[in-house]
């Protein structure tokens, strides 16, 4: 039972994210924590940062806060291990470089029996997640067509019949950035109660909108605080981050954001 955060806004700007107040808050404050990431997006590169220890007792995680990189589009994941072991190569978000252009994958969720999908893709992962072979399947199903914009609505066609596969073999919630636009799929999750972990079940994403009458209003729920709103603002969550104006991604709903912007939707958001 992972935990994911995304951001896309129309001017950069600056997250101060808490990595380990934010998956306590979202549900997990009694499981331990298997490693983190976060992707600062910088037009076709990145500032990626990640860690196999807990954000709790980093220095680094310390620092990345510190720094505070202003960026459009941002994904974060804290990992609980599901399958590989808590070390770097299986820690996300995964990237990759393609036509220029750097690609970046997150997961929540695991998908049973995905290597007899395309066991020849395995030798060229780094880590030995299902999670990481989803990424390569995926960027495999987008081979051909151009990472930029004028590709997005046939991106986003392939990503959306790409995740509808994957749902099939367990909880597909992902995030994926192609150096361009954010790509999300919300489906089910995992939810801690007092009985213990619950059965997957939706919904497995919620987000929010954000700016307009409120643009340079600072806004802050647990784990993560924004100094000063865009105009144009979009979180995605696991879960809410506060009590207020977070909407529920029904299972099965994707989304194509730009720089705050929907671009594309699959699925009726609640």
């Amino acid at each position: 039972m992972c935990e994911l955060f995304a951001m896309s806004a129309s001017q950069p700007t600056v997250v101060e994210y808490a990595l380990h107040r934010f998956a306590a808050e979202g549900g997990e404050g009694h499981l331990n924590r298997d490693g983190w990431g976060i992707v600062f997006a910088e037009d076709r590169d990145a500032h990626v940062y990640r860690e196999v220890e807990p954000a709790a007792d980093s220095a680094l995680a310390r620092m990345v806060i510190e720094r505070a990189i202003p960026c459009r589009h941002l994904i974060a994941h804290v990992r609980h291990a599901s399958r590989g072991d808590p070390q770097l190569a299986n820690t996300h978000p995964f990237t990759r470089v393609v036509a220029g252009r750097t690609q970046h994958f997150a997961h929540n969720g695991t998908l049973h029996d995905i290597d007899r999908l395309a066991p020849e893709l395995r030798a060229q992962c780094v880590g030995d997640t299902d999670s990481e072979l989803a990424f390569l399947l995926l960027l495999r199903e987008l081979q051909g067509l151009s990472a930029g914009p004028e590709a997005t609505e046939a991106r986003f066609e392939r990503f959306v019949r790409f995740a509808a596969r994957m749902a099939q073999l367990g909880p597909a919630n992902f995030m994926f950035f192609d150096g361009c636009t954010l790509f999300v799929h919300a489906h089910m999750r995992q939810y801690e109660t007092p009985e213990g972990l619950s059965e997957p079940r939706a919904p497995g994403m919620s987000y929010r909108l954000m700016g307009g009458a409120h643009a340079d209003a600072p806004w802050e729920g647990p784990g993560a605080r924004i100094p000063k709103l865009p105009e144009h603002t979009v979180l995605l969550a696991s879960v809410p981050l506060n009590e207020h104006g977070w909407i529920p991604l029904p299972q099965g709903c994707a989304v194509a954001l730009r720089d705050g912007q929907l671009l594309h939707l699959s699925g009726t958001p609640g």
